[in-house]
């Protein structure tokens, strides 16, 4: 059995917080002493050692043989058992406290603060329940729409970020007024972000209380439950690789603690030995769901020792106790080099939101709400001062006066602000506006005054004066930068020795860059990876346990620590887990910080028909993320192409995902596309292909379909048709002039994809097409693509759109 942890001392001087560590098993020193201990439980527990079997300890019929060192890797087991132990706990976590209710400090505990500093985090306590009763009259009266109060848990907050260091990174929820207000946010910002004028930070992108400072370390509130919580890893570990004196801080609460991210994220920290300090706030509820309802075992401390973290559960209302143990762990991170969960205990006194009335689930009566409130940190660390001298009536009225003043009158000058220009809703989704984009807000920009009576104009930032001024040429599809055309030597090579070159030049070109999936080190399942680890090193290239949520997430962290992310899904049907971190995190990224984001991620993953993958390992995924703003899809047809456009992906500076046919890794190509510089080169993305030139019929594709075009429209040319081939290369943003350009010409479009017809992105292109090219049109634009089935196995002949297929749609719209 795991030995019993004594609850520590509450004095500062000689105990600090105890922290419960697992047995370090991966060294044989700390396996040796593992077998140590277990032998004197075992005596303890009254066992006879056989003399003729040493090492075996006998108890009813049990039997217990121990070894030297873990019996298995990845386990700290050092004994069999002949009797079936089965376990329901693990240690005891004493609540780490060191001020009693009261607000009287234990045994010979002292402030490890100044009282000075100890009046300054109860001054910002106050203000945190002024500015909550202040918002929550202003949301009752309709002037904002939404707000979400801090009441009972302020010590969480103001507590923690009392006891970090300006440099550390903060991940936070939705709970964390204290924190900003201790990291400087203002009244008026505060203020600003509730209403959503253009004074916020955001420019009124995001929810009530999504408050953001990046300036000060401190990222954009996650709405989506969890999904930060592994982002966090990923910095802690570029910190940890810097060697540098910083930590990753993730906030969350006891309900966030049941997402898988949660879970993912824990791991990964533990794994890379990420500088991440994991400060859960558990204050018993979930909106209406109890923590009875929401978990089963010892809280959330239990969950830390099952992943070798080091735990501490803490009074979450004991002011002293949270700066105290915040303290310790942010000293173990950097140190020790380890990541370090804190569970908060504490009390959600409000409703969860203005949305939400707590009365008709609270478990509690109002008597026991009431006894919360006395106990609650302003209460206890308001006696605490007083009783020192340092407090008292007079400066609890001029404190509240003062905030209440605060925020009165930043809340007059806001309410007097414009809402943003109707431009900002277009910018921030990546770095410059792609053609579609400035396409949409020129129009929107027109529409808006031609029909100015039906929208409210005067409340947004220049909509009542003249239009902007507005660059047609930034309509057009082509790339605004294009590198130049690769020159020099070349070399006839597979796609997958072109992305393995394309890795290690980018990994040698930018030391900040990290690749990491899951069989990434050993090469990769593809070998895309072989031979990088061991050229660039354990360091820079990793393996990711099994969690492609996690991976996602980490790639965040990484690319907001300054790193560039190369994250491998290893098939692209298995990136699903991930799509909430994608859609919902990274391609949202910079919007919402309204200009920092996450970009410098690119993630590489094999995707469509290899000949005997079935559903599972066959999908071709675009079109899925073809829909959500923020990203780039690019998709290569050979190894000249893979290479440049790798290259170029993982130097964008917007999130791309890099999507691989794996039935090209090893063809042979034995045209101009199996011919790869060598050397470094980009290709530029954004800019169709011209295959092949045609004059009777335009057949638009990318990936591995491209060659299936070109082979029929080497038998349409046998019956005296000419195709022209465009391979569309990026998805998002996709060249439309460039086919338009040979739709006007031709008259007609053919668009093939292996992904099924209904909503591929085959449709999209249709569209568009038809819009600007109707006129110009012989023949109804045909799509030839994969059955709105699953990806089968048995007929993939059939499912794929073969060349015969493409050969009888040519056929058809010629002659219609």
């Amino acid at each position: 059995a795991i030995p019993r942890k004594k609850p520590c001392s509450n004095s500062l001087g000689p105990a600090p917080p105890h922290f419960f560590r697992p047995h370090a098993g991966a060294t044989m020193a700390a396996a040796s002493a593992a077998t140590a201990a277990a032998r004197q439980l075992a005596r303890a527990a009254g066992r006879r050692r056989l003399a003729a079997c040493p090492g075996v300890y006998l108890r009813a019929s049990s039997c217990r043989m121990f070894s030297s060192a873990p019996l298995y890797r990845g386990v700290e087991s050092t004994a069999f058992s002949t009797k079936p132990e089965f376990r329901k706990t693990g240690p005891d976590f004493p609540v780490f406290q060191l001020m009693d209710a009261s607000g009287k400090l234990l045994d010979s505990t002292t402030l490890p603060f100044s009282l000075e500093e100890g009046v300054r985090m109860y001054e910002l306590m106050v203000r945190s329940s002024v500015y909550d009763g202040f918002l929550l009259t202003m949301q009752r009266q309709g002037r904002i729409s939404f707000y979400c109060c801090n009441y009972g848990e302020e010590a969480t907050s103001v507590g923690t970020a009392a006891a970090l260091q300006p440099q550390d990174m903060i991940w936070p929820q939705y709970r964390e007024l204290g924190m900003f207000l201790w990291r400087g946010l203002t009244p008026q910002e505060i203020v600003d972000q509730n209403i959503g004028n253009e004074g916020d930070r955001s420019k009124g992108r995001n929810l009530q209380v999504h408050y953001c400072m990046l300036e000060k370390n401190v990222q954009t509130v996650h709405a989506v439950l969890g999904t930060h919580i592994p982002q966090a890893p990923g910095a802690g570990y570029a910190y940890k690789v810097d060697n540098a004196d910083r930590v990753s801080v993730a906030y969350f609460g006891d309900g966030a603690a049941s997402e898988g991210d949660a879970l993912t994220g824990l791991n990964f920290a533990s794994v890379y030995g990420s500088q991440t300090l994991f400060i859960c706030r558990n204050n018993g509820y979930s909106i209406s769901t109890g923590v009875e309802d929401q978990y089963g075992g010892d809280g959330i401390a239990a969950r830390g020792p099952a992943f070798g973290i080091p735990t501490v559960r803490v009074d979450g209302n004991d002011l002293v106790a949270v700066y105290t143990a915040t303290k310790e762990a942010r000293r173990m991170c950097v140190e020790e080099k380890t990541p370090v969960l804190l569970e908060l205990m504490t009390y959600r006194v409000s409703d969860h939101t203005t949305s939400d009335d707590s009365k008709a689930y609270r478990r509690e009566n109002a008597e026991q709400v009431e006894e919360w409130k006395a106990k609650g940190p302003i209460a206890r660390w308001r006696a605490y001062l007083t009783s020192q001298g340092a407090w008292d009536d007079e400066k609890q009225k001029a404190c509240e006066a003062e905030a209440k003043a605060d925020i009165v009158a930043a809340f007059k000058a806001g309410e007097a602000k414009k809402r943003p220009p109707l431009k900002e809703c277009f910018t921030d989704i990546y770095t410059d506006l792609p053609w579609h984009l400035e396409e949409q807000w020129q129009a929107a920009e027109k529409h808006v005054r031609e029909y100015s009576s039906e929208y409210n104009l005067d409340r947004y930032r220049g909509l009542d004066g003249p239009l902007p001024q507005m660059d047609p040429k930034l309509v057009a599809s082509a790339p605004r930068k294009v590198p130049p055309k690769p020159t020099g030597p070349t070399e006839r090579t597979t796609m997958v020795a072109a992305i393995n070159d394309a890795l290690s030049i980018a990994l040698a070109s930018e030391p900040k860059t990290v690749l990491f999936g899951e069989d990434v080190a050993f090469g990769g399942v593809f070998r895309c990876s072989v031979g990088l680890r061991e050229k660039f090193g354990a360091d820079r290239v990793l393996n990711a346990p099994v969690a492609e949520q996690a991976i996602a997430g980490f790639a965040v962290g990484l690319s907001v620590a300054g790193y560039r992310a190369i994250a491998e899904m290893q098939f692209a049907d298995y990136i699903f887990p991930a799509f909430d971190q994608i859609v919902n995190e990274i391609a949202k990224y910079r919007y919402r910080n309204a200009g920092g984001g996450a970009g410098n991620i690119t993630f590489r993953s094999p995707c469509a028909a290899v000949g005997h993958g079935s559903m599972y390992h066959s999908q071709s995924v675009e079109s899925y993320f073809a829909h959500c703003p923020g990203l780039k899809i690019v998709i290569p047809r050979g190894p000249k192409q893979a290479k440049g456009l790798l290259l170029a992906s993982i130097r964008d500076p917007n999130p791309v995902l890099f999507f691989e046919p794996k039935v090209l890794y090893r063809h042979i190509f034995e045209n101009a596309d199996g011919d790869v510089p060598v050397g470094d080169y980009e290709l530029p993305l954004g800019q169709a292909d011209v295959v092949r030139s045609g004059t009777d019929v335009t057949l638009v594709g990318w990936g591995s379909q491209v060659a299936r075009l070109e082979a029929a429209a080497d038998r349409a040319a046998a019956e005296g048709i000419s195709c022209e081939v465009i391979d569309l290369q990026t998805i998002i943003p996709w060249d439309v002039d460039t086919v338009e350009a040979s739709v006007k010409k031709t008259g007609r479009m053919i668009v093939t994809h292996e992904a099924p017809s209904t909503n591929g992105f085959g449709a999209e292109i249709g569209q568009k097409i038809q819009e600007r090219c109707f006129l110009h049109l012989e023949a109804p634009i045909q799509r030839v693509c994969g059955f709105d089935t699953h990806f089968p196995y048995a007929w993939e002949e059939f499912y794929i759109p073969s060349v015969a297929r493409v050969f009888e749609a040519i056929k058809a719209t010629v002659k219609y």
